[in-house]
């Protein structure tokens, strides 16, 4: 292989995505990035299978540390940990599709479509997980081109940019104008889906509500300042932060993940200080709901065995507990809390730790302050009931999870709210990724979407994944927006069917065209 081939096999498809990814946003280039891999395949498919696999680890390798690199400022082990790993990953449809490249032909392309999103499915599921490099979450930056996902969802995305690296691999191998004419088609065809569905929506759905929500930014330092100092100092000062965009008629204020740092027992919510300090501020403004982010905790007396696969050693034999990071609502009504469910490998979750309790002793500590091994999470979504609104407490990493937040839309939230601390990867490409992923859930299930970050973006998104209004990064301030609700709450195609349902189907489309291939070359042969 000569220099040149070297580097067009190695470099270009991490070069494209990356271009192609958020915040550089260049997303022609996604339907192209897999096609110098497929030709690759195409020119080793009798050579040996070892040398290939080590060019495609290689090149995907790069894709992985151009795009996510920024994981490094949290977390050394975790961010190698991430890039080898999730490279590993992401050979496996490839390797399947070598297979049985072997024993179809060309008609096995189209099973690479099914390989790819089945794998693209399955890790979204499990204790490894790491989508951000979702194919469907490329298109973020284009949020006008994707108005169809509140149907098909990311898959749907994904589904598309492989289709379209599939047809211009094909009209490149072949030289054929017929492919390039239908990949050309196929643009236009989505082009025109987006602009009809959102149309469609806006024409058939009119939000009957409008409602004052707002949002703060504290900008605390999380390695030297949001765990050291006080609670009750910065439970103050998010206070003060926050009247200047409030009055009677704001019924609901987000703060950010872990605004309570001090940890917050389960069973006695109430009595806790800064619970009681918040609390004040609903009695200032009668019709203000306050949701904030709180480390929390619960306690197991008596315990002579571990009670759970999460719950922590004491001295004491008998005493163990658990540590969540969690949703809190506080308003006139009955305090509301919720614990976060999907949670960051390496940082918040050992995988595997219910089946191997020893793992959890390698969890990484992101700094001196902060809590080690993995927490304990709720065994479902949960919706806060605040007042006129019922709102979704969607914690950081949670919000790049399209079919979990459908869960709960499907229990009647109104409005999708994304707390966060962006903070830990610094002014990188990880919270502006973080940003663009949360106009995606917007989409999918037409809610406005609300974030409060602890430094990042802060800001609300409507239903169209347009960002309304938004804090600059490290800037402390609040904000205030009208929000439309829909009394009705009427769900998106994607919402009521979720991820599996467009799986079936979309893995359905790819094998019905691989055999109509296949049966195609039978009869030419």
């Amino acid at each position: 292989m000569n220099k040149w081939k070297w580097l067009y096999y190695l470099l270009v498809p991490g070069l494209c995505l990356w271009l192609a990814w958020p915040p550089i946003g260049i997303f022609v280039l996604l339907f192209v990035g897999f096609v110098p891999l497929l030709q690759l395949q195409e020119e080793w498919q009798n050579r040996s299978g070892i040398r290939w696999w080590m060019w495609l680890y290689g090149s995907l390798f790069f894709w992985n540390l151009f795009t996510t690199w920024w994981v490094w400022n949290s977390t050394l082990p975790g961010a190698v940990a991430m890039l080898v790993l999730n490279t590993l990953f992401m050979t496996i449809p490839w390797m399947l599709y070598r297979y049985s490249r072997k024993k179809l032909g060309d008609p096995a392309v189209y099973l690479f479509v099914i390989f790819w999103l089945t794998y693209e499915y399955l890790h979204h599921r499990w204790d490894l997980s790491w989508p951000w490099l979702t194919l469907g979450n490329g298109l973020a930056s284009a949020p006008w081109l994707v108005q169809w996902y509140d149907i098909t969802g990311t898959l749907g995305g994904s589904a598309f940019v492989l289709a379209m690296n599939v047809l211009i691999w094909k009209a490149w191998k072949y030289r054929s104008r017929n492919y390039g004419i239908a990949a050309t088609a196929l643009l236009v065809l989505v082009w025109g889906s987006s602009l009809f569905n959102a149309w469609k929506w806006e024409r058939t759905v009119k939000p009957d509500t409008t409602l004052k929500v707002a949002v703060c930014q504290p900008s605390y330092d999380p390695w030297t300042e949001k765990f050291a100092r006080p609670s009750d100092e910065m439970v103050t000062e998010l206070i003060n932060l926050s009247k200047p965009v409030l009055d009677k008629n704001t019924y609901l204020l987000v703060w950010p993940e872990t605004s309570l740092t001090s940890a917050i027992d389960v069973d006695h919510i109430r009595q806790h200080s800064d619970v009681a300090s918040v609390a004040a501020l609903n009695r200032e403004y009668p019709s203000l709901s306050i949701l904030t982010g709180a480390d929390m905790q619960q306690v197991y007396e008596n315990c002579r065995e571990r009670p759970n696969g999460t719950a922590r050693p004491t001295q004491d034999p008998t005493l163990w507990w658990n540590a969540y990071n969690s949703a809190l609502l506080i308003g006139s009504g009955p305090i509301e809390y919720y614990h976060k469910s999907i949670l960051v490998p390496g940082t918040e979750q050992m995988p595997f730790v219910q089946q191997f309790s020893w793992i959890d002793k390698l969890a990484v500590q992101l700094d001196d302050n902060s809590i080690s091994g993995s927490l304990g999470k709720s065994p479902a979504p949960k919706v806060f009931n605040a007042g006129k609104i019922k709102a979704a407490p969607i914690i950081c990493y949670e919000s790049i999870y399209g079919d979990y937040t459908g869960r709960f839309v499907k229990d009647s939230a109104d409005v999708l709210c994304v707390i966060t601390n962006d903070a830990w990867w610094g002014n990188t490409p990880g919270y502006k990724q973080h940003l663009a992923y949360a106009g995606l859930r917007a989409i999918e299930h037409r809610r406005w979407l609300v974030r409060s970050a602890n430094t990042g973006i802060s800001g609300f998104i409507n239903p169209y994944g347009e960002v309304v209004k938004a804090t600059d990064w490290w800037e402390k301030t609040a904000l205030s927006q009208e929000i439309s609700i829909d009394s009705e709450r009427r769900m998106t195609l994607y919402t009521r069917m979720g991820d599996l349902a467009w799986l079936m189907i979309l893995c359905g489309l790819s094998l019905s065209l691989g055999i109509a291939y296949y049966l195609r070359l039978k009869t030419r042969a």
